[in-house]
């Protein structure tokens, strides 16, 4: 498979000498439409009992299952979030409760930034807590949340020095599936002890491309610092690619992660690997005082990062992904959990998977997707309200278009949000 995509890479430079040199998975599926033929892989028709267990997620038959299914039931520029997907490539947890997870087992970090009392040394604290989200890469697509889907955990935070839990140091973590069609996500964290809120937007959508699947990430972040009235804001996030001749996931693309209080801000750029040389998951950020470049942060997000002061050219480590504390993430028990948690929603699914029973995994599956479009065609014209968060057109840039808010039976009664089942 390599040489042919080596053949491609000679051919293409040859018959267009304008073309960069180096080129990427990208270009060569942007110059041809005509999917995955052609290339090399046999292809298989793939089913939701043809599941494959844990450790195969590398093997050669992941790959062909894989090609088989885009084969045979994908057009080029087709939005795959409008297609079920087979078990075969899903985790067995929903996508509120993976990417809530991954957001809650290194906010111990962020917490770190309200004792700070130099913006310049708290913008980059909130800026290491930002850099772990590249973390949250899942081998294998969580589920998607069916529409009014919730999920709730806390952390308790440790002394690092005790090992002990502090008092009243309690980390708060909310979820909600506010949207199916687009399929729109929303995450909440707040710590009252350190004043820090946090809030996202997120609608991921993938499309085929040919040869790789891209995933567009439309995303607003806002992580607020009460004490120190400031905000640290993102827009918008790097596409995903799932490199299909090669079989690797990537982040590539650039975008802003600025404080407007204080006149900090970070460009970020996540490179995508050319098809030969260089490596995979380089991440360049260059942080910025106004306009004056101040550090300059280079690696990869799945080792180590190393920050290099521009005026005395030190150089530290960043971030080590590798030796990062991981927080214990506390859940509710199954027995109080509603009919529209997670857990609860999804445990078919689990269970299945746990037994590497993979043809009960599908069908819980499609039992749960079955349910879901009865429910939409039953209430054509039902306007769902979310039970954490509402809309509202933003005054200001420095605001996401979606709040947070209390239902009616976790605050005073003048709340207008019930909670939704």
């Amino acid at each position: 498979m390599s040489t042919k995509v080596a053949n491609t890479t000679t051919a293409t430079n040859q018959s267009n000498p304008k073309l960069e040199k180096e080129l990427t998975e990208d270009t060569i599926s942007d110059m041809s439409s005509d999917g995955i033929e052609n290339e090399g892989v046999e292809a298989s028709e793939v089913g939701a009992d043809k599941i494959l267990d844990e450790e195969s997620g590398s093997s050669e038959g992941v790959m062909k299952q894989a090609f088989g299914f885009i084969k045979n039931h994908l057009k080029v520029g087709a939005d795959m979030t409008k297609l079920p997907i087979p078990a075969t490539f899903v985790a067995p947890l929903s996508f509120l409760a993976a990417q809530q997870h991954q957001s809650a087992i290194y906010s111990h970090v962020l917490m770190q930034a309200d004792s700070i009392k130099d913006p310049e040394q708290r913008f980059l604290q909130v800026l290491k807590y930002h850099m772990t989200w590249p973390k949250m890469f899942f081998p294998k697509n969580p589920l998607n949340p069916i529409l009014g889907e919730v999920h709730e955990s806390h952390v308790l935070n440790v002394d690092e020095k005790t090992n002990e839990t502090i008092k009243d140091d309690k980390t708060v973590f909310i979820a909600e599936q506010v949207s199916h069609h687009p399929p729109i996500s929303c995450f909440h964290f707040h710590n009252d002890k350190h004043g820090i809120t946090f809030e996202s937007k997120q609608q991921i959508t993938p499309v085929f491309k040919g040869k790789h699947i891209r995933a567009t990430m439309d995303v607003k972040n806002v992580i607020t610092l009460k004490n120190h009235n400031e905000t640290y804001i993102n827009e918008k996030f790097p596409e995903g690619y799932l490199r299909l001749l090669r079989w690797k996931f990537e982040f590539c693309g650039k975008y802003g992660f600025v404080c407007p209080e204080t006149g900090y801000s970070a460009q970020i750029n996540f490179k995508d690997k050319p098809l030969i040389g260089s490596q995979w998951h380089t991440v360049n950020v260059q942080v910025f005082k106004g306009t004056e470049l101040i550090y300059d942060i280079t690696g990869t997000h799945v080792d180590t990062l190393n920050i290099t002061n521009v005026k005395d050219k030190s150089t530290s480590v960043f971030i080590n992904y590798n030796t990062m504390r991981q927080d214990t993430v506390t859940e509710k028990p199954f027995e109080q959990l509603k009919d529209n948690e997670s857990i609860r929603v999804w445990k078919g699914v689990a269970d299945a998977f746990a037994k590497k029973d993979g043809r009960r995994a599908g069908l819980e599956k499609q039992k749960v997707e079955e349910a879901q479009r009865k429910k939409a065609k039953a209430h054509q014209n039902h306007v769902h309200v979310p039970a954490y968060f509402q809309f509202y057109t933003p005054e200001n840039v420095n605001k996401p278009d979606i709040h947070f808010i209390l239902p009616a039976t976790q605050q005073d009664q003048s709340s207008t949000v019930t909670p939704q089942e």
